[in-house]
């Protein structure tokens, strides 16, 4: 079959194909049913009955309880110490417990944390006799009249580094950005390797924007692409740990970056936060802000939120609203803010039902939405564009305890989750950036477009502990999608033409991986997983993926780790190909992502507050992912590199030490991310150039630096961000292509932007309080081009914005 023949057969894409796979879907799942036998049985070698503690470590559980219910608490932060030196951290799982593993025979200080809670604080014996302990907290309640003087904080940074497992972890707690804030600037904030990109974007380790948000243990696949509103709202989170290499096998779907989201879960008695904001750019050197801004004046955004959460009996429920409106909705072309009003919507609700000590129900829903205008450069033409798009997942998660026996733990998980999305483009009838169809040169066309989608999935979960020493857990995952795309192209003189399509797809995945820890100075965790990617226009895709991650454990403080990971990364389902045909495209669509990715990591807690991790990594794609437009129309695509390589280094250190109020971290990287042709897929023609390229998403070196000051009911807080900029659309450069070629003269100019917050809490009676806070971004002003036009428009810098803000809390 030739490969014309193979991209215009007919799309196979419905559960019959998938219940029926091919003989090589047989065999591969075959292969992984084989290797979990041969795991289960050489495992079951290993003698339970043999003292897991004899290499000289212990697996330890602290259970937290609420004193007045006896309910489980969920998130609750528990550290344990030597003198001023904090030897691990753990939080709470919905049964209330916190694992730690690997922990040598001693005495340690035992702090537990829950926001509304007193703190707790013992000395605990750990050792083959004592392998878990019970904590019970009582909740901050006051009596009438009662009047608190000072307020009990957590005394950490935003973002920490688990020392064992290897990953950046971030705390919604003692997290300081402005109310205008959106989960992409929180993640460049606290991530190493995260780069500062466009409204709505990220970049992670030189790649665009694939990465996973994973919401109680399901993965919300992301929306339509080229949409803007946010999937996750950052004032819910409660606590993210980072996963950037050394996957698990267990997880699948875009990875250039896994965000284990733990949403805010209900707590004690009636709770009520509500806040709203007010912003000025009139300080900035904006000038004349443009002529098409909203009515509010000298204000440029405000907004308000609304939570409430409370438990009744086993029932807890958390529910959350936020409306945000703003003069500067997208980063603008220009430096002028112009045609660039927009609005934000944003609900959520979190419902927790304990069935009993060993099974647990949770249920997330989720419904954001955002109107915006679409800004642009009025020296060039006319844009008067309006662009809408919304987002909403529903999860249903079951967490099963089938036993809880210390070092022979068997849990599982089962998750159903409803994904829904939309886009609808609106241009202006008189936008000067016509598009022609098939040649015709006379009669201009602009574009709207309505598109939805919606998928349904499972994702499941068994693990097993067989002994202190090995542990094993095999799982699957599996999303239906379909959809619907109408582009109508209209002019001015009345013509129009429709294209209306259907479409359906899935991605389905299985995996088995296995955590071996044969001494006490090294694990091995290693694991396999198949995927399989189902889109119109296209044969299915499918890989096979090792993983493999090889930790050594110097002593208590420092550890080193080796990871290779086989990466499969899917596009989003659509079919654009019939719209593509219609503009004159009639190439081949694009093809998932396929990586090898490399990696090696050294990490130290330096026993004074202090912890660092140094880390490189080496990652090849083939074919590697990026986006166009097609034709001079709005549509974005996915396109094919041929082959792309990333090369970085990677520095984390954070500070936090109960004894002192400061605390604070640094994220830097330096990373090259480049490519080298044909340019391909997207139903575009190919580019045959095969010269290297620095990605548009590429930027060399880039850090963050922040500082925090917080005593009892007083937070201060200044970051500095330096970026040495993005691709600035130079096509005539030659591009050099090692880690230390910055290649400037195809990028912006480097820029340092600081941000500095502050606020007051007032505790009143009855368990009431108040807090104004202050947030001004860019304090310097500086006006900075923080992305030229390359694959995508170029794009300005946010000038310096004073926010204030008002909190009622009860």
């Amino acid at each position: 079959m030739d490969i014309p023949e193979l991209y215009n057969r007919k799309p196979v894409c419905n559960w019959r194909n998938f219940i029926v796979p091919s003989v090589h879907h047989i065999i591969l799942f075959t292969i992984l049913l084989l290797l979990l036998l041969h795991v289960k049985l050489s495992a079951g070698t290993v003698s339970r009955g043999n003292d897991p503690s004899a290499d000289g470590t212990i697996n330890f559980t602290v259970t937290v309880l609420d004193k007045a219910t006896l309910a489980p608490l969920q998130n609750v932060v528990v550290v344990l110490s030597e003198g001023a030196s904090v030897v691990a951290s753990s939080s709470t799982n919905p049964f209330g417990k916190a694992a730690f593993n690997d922990l040598q025979s001693g005495t340690y200080l035992l702090s537990a944390h829950y926001v509304g809670y007193h703190d707790f604080n013992d000395t605990v014996l750990v050792d083959p006799g004592h392998k878990s302990y019970g904590v019970m907290l009582s909740e901050k309640t006051l009596l009438a009249g009662e009047v608190v003087v000072t307020g009990e904080k957590l005394r950490s940074t935003a973002t920490s580094i688990d020392i064992t497992a290897g990953r950046q972890v971030f705390a919604g707690e003692t997290y300081h950005a402005s109310p205008a804030g959106t989960m992409t600037q929180l993640i460049q904030q606290n991530l190493s390797g995260a780069v500062k990109a466009p409204t709505g974007e990220v970049h992670i380790r030189g790649m665009h924007g694939e990465y996973t948000y994973l919401v109680d243990g399901i993965p919300i696949p992301l929306g339509v692409f080229g949409g803007l509103n946010e999937i996750v709202d950052p004032k819910v989170i409660s606590k993210i740990t980072f996963y950037t290499g050394g996957f698990p096998a267990e997880y699948g779907g875009q990875l250039a970056g896994l965000m284990d989201i733990q949403n805010k879960v209900p707590t004690g008695l009636f709770h009520m936060d509500f806040s709203t904001f007010l912003g000025s750019y009139l300080n900035s050197n904006y000038a004349s802000p443009g002529n098409d801004r909203g009515g509010s004046g000298n204000i440029n955004s405000n907004g308000q939120a609304l939570s409430l959460s409370n438990h009744a009996g086993k029932l807890g429920y958390f529910i959350g609203a936020s409306r945000q409106e703003t003069d500067r909705r997208i980063d603008q072309p220009s430096e002028q803010i112009f045609h660039d009003h927009g609005f934000d919507y944003f609900t959520y609700g979190k419902f927790d039902y304990l069935l009993d000590s060993r099974n647990y129900i949770t249920m997330n829903l989720n419904y954001s939405k955002t109107q915006t205008q679409i800004p642009y450069n009025p020296a060039e033409g006319i844009l008067l564009d309006q662009q809408g798009s919304y987002n909403a997942f529903q999860t249903l998660s079951y967490y099963r305890v089938i036993s809880g026996e210390p070092d022979n733990e068997t849990n599982l998980f089962i998750g159903g989750f409803l994904r829904e999305g939309g886009l609808n483009f609106t241009p202006g009838i008189n936008d000067f950036n016509k598009t022609y169809l098939n040649g015709d040169s006379t009669n201009g066309y602009v574009v709207s477009q309505n598109r939805t989608f919606t998928t349904l999935g499972i994702r499941a979960k068994y693990d097993e502990r067989l002994s202190h020493h090995f542990k094993y857990a095999f799982g699957f995952n599996y999303g239906n999608t379909s959809g619907k795309e109408d582009f109508r192209f209209f002019n001015a003189s009345g013509s129009s033409l429709l294209n209306n399509t259907t479409y359906h797809g899935f991605d389905a995945g299985a995996f088995a991986e296995t955590e071996w820890h044969p001494y006490e100075w090294t694990r091995i965790d290693l694991g396999i997983r198949y995927d399989v990617h189902n889109v119109p226009s296209l044969p299915d895709q499918s890989q096979l993926s090792p993983r493999l991650k090889w930790s050594f454990f110097l002593d208590e403080f420092n550890s080193i780790s080796l990871s290779y990971d086989r990466l499969f990364m899917p596009t989003n389902i659509e079919n654009l190909g019939t719209v593509a045909s219609l503009l004159g495209n009639n190439a081949a669509p694009t093809l998932p992502e396929k990586d090898n990715l490399y990696e090696i990591a050294f990490l130290r807690n330096w026993q004074n507050g202090f912890n660092t991790k140094i880390s490189g990594f080496y990652k090849t794609a083939s074919p590697g992912l990026d986006d166009q437009t097609l034709g001079a129309s709005t549509i974005r695509v996915n396109v094919n590199i041929a082959n792309v390589k990333s090369t970085g280094i990677e520095f984390s250190l954070t500070y936090s030490n109960p004894a002192t109020p400061f605390s604070g971290y640094i994220n830097a990287s330096l990373i090259h991310a480049y490519g080298r042709g044909p340019v391909s897929g997207g139903f575009l023609p190919a580019d045959p150039s095969i010269e290297p390229f620095d990605l548009d998403h590429d930027e060399r070196l880039s850090s963050v630096f922040v500082i925090n000051y917080q005593p009892a009911n007083f937070f201060l807080s200044l970051s500095a961000n330096y970026a040495s900029g993005l691709a600035n659309g130079n096509e005539d450069y030659s591009f050099k292509t090692g880690l230390f070629d910055f290649n400037q003269g195809g990028h912006t100019t480097p820029a340092w932007i600081l941000d500095l917050s502050g606020g007051y809490t007032f505790n009143l009676s009855h368990g009431q309080s108040i807090e104004p806070s202050i947030y001004v971004t860019n304090l310097l002003d500086h006006t900075h081009l923080l992305k030229g036009a390359f694959f995508s428009g170029a794009s300005y810098e946010e000038r310096r914005n004073i926010v204030f803000r008002l909190a009622y809390h009860l």
